[in-house]
C-alpha cells in the first residue's frame, strides 16, 4: 500500500512537468509575418488603433497561447497603466525580415520627438523583445517611458506569480496600491518587482516567464479603468542608447497541444425555407475533411441522424482552417444537433416561428434597462438609480472636452458656461460603453423605434413609465 501511496503522489507531478518541459518547439516566422510555435503565436504590430481611443487592446506584441490572447499592447507607453485618452505613438513602419528572423516596428511621439524601435526575434522556444533607441529619451519622459505588456486579468484571476522567486498571487478584484502623481491625479504603484517573472507556474495553458536585466514591475490596471489589465512593465533607461531593454519571454506550449474545433451555426435557429449552413473552424495543424452529422432531437432523447457529410474545404484564414456543412435540405421542423467527432453543440430549431420573438429581449429588457434620466427597476431588481440629473450644463467657451467634444468661441445659446439648460436632462439611453448620452445615437434610436411602429405595426409594450 505504501508504494502504490507514492505512485499515486508522483504521478500528477510527473504529468505536469511533462507538460512544462523544456523540449519546446522553436519559435518560426511564418509567411504571414507573425511567430508561432505549435500552441503559440506572437504577433508584432499586426494591427494598428483605429484613433479614436488609446486603450484598444488590439496591436503591439500580442501573445496568443492555447487559442486565448493572453497578451496586447506590447509597447512602449508613457503611463504605468495608460486610459482610455492617454497619450498613444503614432505608427510608422514594419520590417520584417524572414532569412533573420526579425520584425522591427519603428514609432514615435511626435509630440516629444521621440523615435524609437521594437525588435522581436525568436530566441529557439522563446522570444526576445527589444527597445533601440537612436536618441536617449527626451527629458520630459525620462522616468516616465517605458516598455509596457499588458495581461488579460480573467485568465490569471487568483493564480500565482514569482518575482524573482518571491510569490504572489494575482489579485481578482483591483485592490492594489495608489498614489496621487504631480498633477493630481490617481496613479497605480508596483504590486511587485524584480528582473525575472513567472506567471501561473501551476497552469500549463497560461504559464509564462519573462526575464531582463532592467527592473519590470507588475501593476494591476483595472485600479485606473474598468477595462484595465495586468501590466508588466520596465521604465526606459535615461541617457541611453542602441539597445536600452531587452525581455526574453517564454511562453509554455503543451507538447501537441490543439484547438478543438469550433463549430458556428445559428444558435437562434433556421427557417424551414433558408439556406442553412454551419461552418467549422479548425486549428491550421488540423485536417478539415471530416464527418459532421445533423441530429434529431426526439421527444425521448435519442438523437437521430437525419444527415452526414463530410464537410467541404474552405480553405485558410489568418490562422485558421475552414470547412462547410450545407444541411439546406432539411426543412422538417424540429429540434437539432450538430455532431462532429465527440463534439456536440447546443440545439437549435428548425421552425417556422422561429424569428417571431428573437427581437423581443431587446424591447423587453435591454432598451428600459439603458433607459437615462430614470429609476428603472424590474419586479425585485433595481437595475439603477435616477441617473444623471446633474448633467445638461452649458459648454465653456474654447474648450476642447476630452470625450470628442469640443466648444467653439461662442454658446451659441441663452445660457452662460456652466449653467444647466432645463428639458435636456429627460429621458433617452445610455451609450454601450460608458453611461454617457450620445447625440447621434438617440436620434438613430428614436428613428429605428418610430420605423418599428410604422413599418411593421408593432404595438408590444411591457415597459410602465411613471411621469
Amino acid at each position: 500500500m505504501k508504494r502504490k501511496f507514492i505512485y499515486l503522489l508522483v504521478l500528477p507531478v510527473w504529468l505536469f512537468v511533462a507538460c512544462t518541459s523544456v523540449d519546446q518547439e522553436a519559435f518560426v516566422l511564418n509567411d504571414k509575418g507573425y511567430f508561432e510555435k505549435q500552441g503559440v503565436n506572437v504577433l508584432v504590430f499586426t494591427n494598428w488603433y483605429n484613433g479614436l481611443f488609446g486603450d484598444e487592446k488590439m496591436s503591439g506584441i500580442e501573445i496568443i497561447q492555447h487559442e486565448v490572447r493572453i497578451v496586447t499592447n506590447g509597447d512602449v507607453r508613457i503611463d504605468p497603466t495608460p486610459e482610455q485618452w492617454d497619450a498613444i505613438p503614432k505608427f510608422v513602419e514594419r520590417n520584417i525580415d524572414s532569412i533573420s528572423q526579425v520584425v522591427e516596428a519603428k514609432l514615435t511621439y511626435t509630440d516629444y520627438q521621440f523615435h524609437y524601435t521594437i525588435r522581436s526575434e525568436a530566441d529557439g522556444d522563446a522570444m526576445l523583445i527589444s527597445v533601440h533607441l537612436d536618441e536617449p529619451v527626451p527629458e520630459k519622459l525620462a522616468g516616465k517611458a517605458g516598455f509596457n505588456m499588458e495581461f488579460l486579468p480573467a485568465e490569471y484571476f487568483e493564480k500565482s506569480y514569482l518575482a524573482d522567486g518571491k510569490p504572489g498571487s494575482f489579485p481578482l478584484y483591483p485592490s492594489g496600491p495608489m498614489t496621487i502623481n504631480n498633477k493630481g491625479n490617481t496613479e497605480a504603484l508596483p504590486l511587485a518587482a524584480g528582473k525575472n517573472f513567472v506567471l501561473a507556474p501551476e497552469d500549463p495553458l497560461r504559464m509564462v516567464s519573462i526575464e531582463s536585466d532592467a527592473e519590470i514591475m507588475l501593476y494591476d490596471g483595472r485600479n485606473k479603468a474598468q477595462n484595465g489589465w495586468y501590466v508588466l512593465r520596465t521604465l526606459i533607461p535615461a541617457g541611453k542608447t542602441g539597445q536600452v531593454i531587452t525581455w526574453k519571454i517564454s511562453v509554455n506550449a503543451i507538447p501537441g497541444w490543439k484547438r478543438e474545433p469550433m463549430i458556428a451555426y445559428s444558435q437562434l435557429g433556421y427557417h424551414p425555407n433558408q439556406a442553412k449552413m454551419a461552418m467549422v473552424e479548425f486549428d491550421k495543424t488540423d485536417r478539415v475533411q471530416q464527418k459532421i452529422t445533423l441530429n434529431r432531437v426526439e421527444a425521448n432523447g435519442i438523437l437521430t441522424p437525419v444527415k452526414t457529410a463530410t464537410l467541404e474545404d474552405q480553405g485558410s484564414y489568418l490562422r485558421y482552417l475552414y470547412g462547410k456543412f450545407d444541411f439546406s435540405e432539411v426543412t422538417a421542423p424540429g429540434v437539432y444537433s450538430l455532431q462532429l467527432g465527440q463534439q456536440q453543440t447546443k440545439t437549435f430549431r428548425i421552425d417556422e416561428s422561429v424569428y417571431e420573438t428573437a427581437w423581443q429581449p431587446a424591447l423587453d429588457v435591454y432598451m428600459p434597462v439603458q433607459m437615462d434620466h430614470m429609476l428603472v427597476n424590474e419586479a425585485y431588481r433595481v437595475w439603477h438609480g435616477k441617473s444623471h440629473m446633474d448633467d445638461a450644463l452649458q459648454a465653456p467657451v474654447n474648450h476642447v472636452h476630452f470625450d470628442l467634444y469640443a466648444q467653439g468661441p461662442t454658446t451659441d445659446t441663452p445660457y452662460k458656461p456652466g449653467q444647466h439648460i432645463p428639458g435636456l436632462n429627460v429621458g433617452g439611453w445610455y451609450d454601450a460603453g460608458d453611461f454617457d448620452i450620445r447625440t447621434q445615437s438617440q436620434y438613430q434610436t428614436i428613428i429605428t423605434l418610430v420605423h418599428a411602429r410604422e413599418d411593421f405595426g408593432i404595438d408590444r409594450d411591457e415597459t410602465l413609465v411613471d411621469q
